[in-house]
């Protein structure tokens, strides 16, 4: 392998590295980011799961609007109510009871009396919610808590909850408190019931929501409170009965369904939760996630892909819908792979990996190309214009920054499919090809006495009338033209007997108002113009492809030069511009005879003012002369049925 592909291939190796590493670390470190990873897992696994059967060993118990309706107080729930509640529930013979209520406070002496002996009196293990200073109770609560469930099974109650999206995500094993450990509510009901196990003490496992039954119906059977007397006893011999509240705007959660459902609808109260945590409990359940291997494999490939679709030498327009498509792609497979599965990929970690690798890929690759374009042109840098350096040489105050506003009159050249042949061509070849062309064509432009202001590859940018004062810049500009039109015609039909297919020549020509003068930092600057004048040429060159013609000049320039013989174009509205500019085509001497250049200007004038006489003359024009471009643009033109001389050209 050659030095050259050996520098290749390991930048390519760090830049898949670097893409790759980046991706799979932001969503780790930057919370934005972890944020839409789990964003996108809750979609799919809200959106496109599978729905469950209701839980057949899990029951709620709610306490309800209607059932607080009943009762002498709301809060706290009327301590004789609840005992009523445990013993009937005791009496039904479930596998544990699992009661999601603090009784952090006294109410009245003989009614927590009669709760109390009822909890010591229950046949089914029961468990009571816990909770400490820790979790927000006041001393006085913590302590009251403390002696009224002494004795009794307690659990964790707090829920784990993301800090960034507010939903219940883990089940943890619980924690020391004093010399006790204490497990998690869910865990502590379902190891009384079936000896479930749960997360060891201090761990945590990611919850797993089971997805509801199909038709709306929620994942667990759930009961008023207040109806349990009504009810038969069947329906709770064991099952797991949990007992909490369901009532609005109190202790209400989001799940992952709030991705879909919105907030509202996306919310379930804390009894719920504790449900699901319970039922995953029992089944072995585990929570659907991007496993490691299959993130670090999609990450690695697609951060490759990214990587050689940045080093494809195609047109930008069409590595943007590539890497769109590509983009795209990804996400879809995401979804269709779950769906099909039931395994998730990572998404927000591969499109910031293609993303950097993509973008790093482009500039490097691009940024070579640019190098060697570069190499082709500082080869050329004594073509500085002599009468820039004449005038400073005579005025060393033109070294200072600053410009002046002036008249001048610009010429733009440019090699049609200059990137594609040099990119496609023998490096020595071209650069002899091109020497060849930028000799001969910069002497042309200094016969003239022009100001060559660029070489950019193939391009030249010239502009007359600056820095030395010329009067008559637009005729010279014009005649400049006129002779780079016949050398490059000359050189490309040598270059192509030769097997070199060496493009067209284009030339713009325009004269305007610029601001001219040495521009850049205190170190580097530049003698260069700037404006609207600029900007049109570049477009007028440019112009020439969507035309037809090798050379387009503007009404400007053209009115300028009476010695001069030229074909009206018609008014072009070029990009940038919203109003039409007249464009001209200059005959070089011998080119067109007079009567030829009449009969054209005798179309012209009736296509002008709309008379359909036009078309049938410009075709009489294209079958004598069938290689005129223009004559051949305005019969095409007027046969599909458009009007008047006005041309929009459909891009740059």
């Amino acid at each position: 392998m050659s030095p050259g592909r050996l520098k290749d291939f390991a930048l390519a190796v760090a830049l898949v590295a670097c893409a790759a590493g980046v991706g799979f670390s932001a969503p780790r470190l930057i919370p934005f980011f972890a944020s839409a990873e789990q964003w996108l897992v809750d979609l799919r696994t809200t959106r496109l799961s599978q729905p469950e059967p209701q839980h057949d060993s899990v029951v709620i118990v709610a306490i309800t609007e209607d059932t607080l309706a009943g009762l002498p107080y709301r809060s706290p729930v009327d301590r004789v109510f609840l005992a009523d509640l445990l013993r009937r529930l005791d009496h039904a013979g479930p596998a544990a009871i699992g009661v999601d209520m603090l009784f952090d406070q006294p109410t009245e002496p003989e009614k927590d009396a009669l709760l109390r002996r009822t909890l010591d009196n229950l046949s089914t293990p029961a468990v009571l919610a816990w909770a400490d200073e820790a979790d927000g109770l006041t001393r006085q609560q913590a302590d009251f808590l403390a002696t009224f469930d002494k004795g009794l099974q307690i659990g964790w109650v707090t829920l784990l909850t993301d800090p960034y999206d507010g939903i219940p995500r883990w089940i943890y094993g619980g924690r020391q408190w004093g010399d006790r450990e204490i497990a998690s509510f869910p865990a502590a009901v379902a190891a009384a019931a079936k000896g479930a196990s749960a997360p060891p003490l201090g761990d945590t496992i990611t919850l797993a929501y089971r997805q509801p039954p199909a038709g709306g119906q929620s994942p667990f059977r759930s009961y008023p409170a207040h109806t349990v007397a009504l009810l038969p006893p069947d329906w709770f011999r064991d099952k797991i009965v949990l007992i909490g509240a369901d009532l609005p705007h109190i202790d209400m959660h989001r799940t992952p369904a709030a991705t879909i459902h919105g907030n509202k609808d996306g919310s379930i109260p804390g009894i719920e939760v504790h449900a699901h945590a319970v039922s995953q409990l029992l089944d072995g359940r585990q929570a659907p996630k991007v496993y490691l291997p299959v993130e670090v494999l999609t990450v690695g490939v697609v951060s490759l892909a990214a990587l050689l679709l940045g080093a494809m030498n195609i047109a930008p327009w069409l590595q943007i819908c590539a890497g769109v498509t590509f983009f795209a792609a990804l996400w879809i497979a995401g979804f269709a792979v779950y769906a099909a599965s039931g395994l998730l990929l990572p998404l927000v970690s591969p499109s910031l990996a293609f993303a950097l690798a993509a973008a790093g890929g482009n500039a490097y690759w691009r940024g070579r190309a640019r190098r060697q374009s570069a190499f082709i042109q500082s080869a050329f840098s004594r073509f500085t214009s002599p009468a820039v350096v004449r005038e400073l040489i005579s005025d060393p105050q033109r070294l200072r920054l600053g410009g002046e506003k002036r008249e001048i009159s610009c010429l733009f050249t440019d090699v049609a499919g200059f990137t594609s042949w040099i990119e496609h061509s023998d490096p020595e070849m071209a650069l002899a090809t091109l020497n060849g062309y930028l000799n001969e064509m910069c002497r042309i432009v200094f016969d003239h006495d022009g100001t060559i202001n660029k070489i950019i590859g193939d391009a030249l940018v010239v502009f007359f009338g600056a820095p030395v004062a010329q009067p008559d810049h637009a005729l010279r500009a014009v005649r400049c033209a006129l002779e780079l039109d016949e050398f490059a015609r000359r050189y490309a039909l040598e270059q192509r007997a030769n097997g070199i297919p060496f493009g067209d020549t284009r030339i713009g020509v325009h004269t305007g108002v610029a601001v001219v003068g040495n521009f850049g930092g205190d170190r580097f600057f530049d003698y260069t113009a700037y404006g609207d004048t600029v900007n049109t040429t570049a477009r007028l060159e440019s112009a020439n492809k969507h035309l037809g013609t090798l050379v387009c000049v503007s009404e400007a320039t053209a009115r300028r030069c009476p010695e001069v013989t030229f074909r009206p174009i018609g008014s072009v509205v070029v990009v940038g511009r919203s109003e039409p500019i007249a464009v001209l085509e200059p005959v070089a001497e011998g080119h067109r005879s007079p009567d030829q250049i009449a009969k054209y200007l005798e179309a012209f004038s009736l296509m002008r003012e709309q008379d359909v006489r036009a078309l049938a003359l410009f075709e009489d024009l294209e079958k004598r002369d069938p290689e005129d471009a223009l004559i051949r643009l305005h019969a095409q033109r007027l046969a599909n049925g458009e009007h008047g001389v006005v041309l929009r050209l459909a891009g740059k």
